[in-house]
């Protein structure tokens, strides 16, 4: 486990450049895609913190690979991490810079949990009432979760909203077990 206090200097660092040129919104996207990337490409992940990889040959390698998708800002951000040996912590940076920002925005992050995709527009009718109902912007993480049976759980921060078919079904299981239920033969 790497310690907070080698990646949140850097996250801390990044927000306050970002802070300067209201850019958080952008560089947020565009390290969301770095964060994104690497978490799809594990070999790529592999090479960036092999130890014996030259620190040029890394940056040259992000250079290719992000150069026409990331601002030179984003991408010196990564190179300055490289330089200083904290490949290792770049995506708990990343994460820091990102929970600033959304903290910096008011954006409140829930993490639904659906049997199945839900369409755009039920999505977008979602986000609505959430936003209603708890008075900030919402940014939405969707899971598929078949073992709901059916209905979603959405968890804001430290609240949790179950309404699915499984808690209602267990919910159901528990009242009539502990009901008063007589034997109808013998009156028990």
């Amino acid at each position: 486990m790497i310690p907070e206090t080698i990646y949140s200097k850097y996250s801390q660092a990044m927000f306050d450049i970002a802070s300067e040129p209201k850019k958080l919104t952008e560089f947020g996207t565009e390290l969301k895609g770095v964060r994104d990337t690497f978490q799809e490409n594990p070999d790529l992940w592999k090479f960036l913190n092999h130890p014996l990889v030259p620190p040029q040959s890394k940056k040259d390698t992000l250079a290719k690979i992000f150069k026409d998708s990331l601002s030179p800002i984003v991408l010196q951000f990564m190179y300055v991490m490289i330089d200083r040996r904290r490949e290792a912590a770049l995506l708990l940076a990343i994460d820091g810079f990102i929970d600033l920002a959304r903290k910096a925005q008011h954006i409140e992050v829930a993490k639904i949990r659906v049997v199945k995709p839900l369409s755009k527009k039920e999505e977008t009718k979602l986000v609505a009432s959430l936003e209603a109902m708890t008075g900030q912007h919402i940014e939405p993480l969707y899971y598929v979760d078949p073992s709901l049976i059916g209905g979603m759980v959405i968890q804001i921060g430290d609240k949790l909203i179950d309404g699915s078919l499984r808690r209602q079904l267990r919910d159901m299981q528990h009242k009539l077990l502990q009901a008063d239920v007589k034997n109808g033969v013998t009156d028990e």
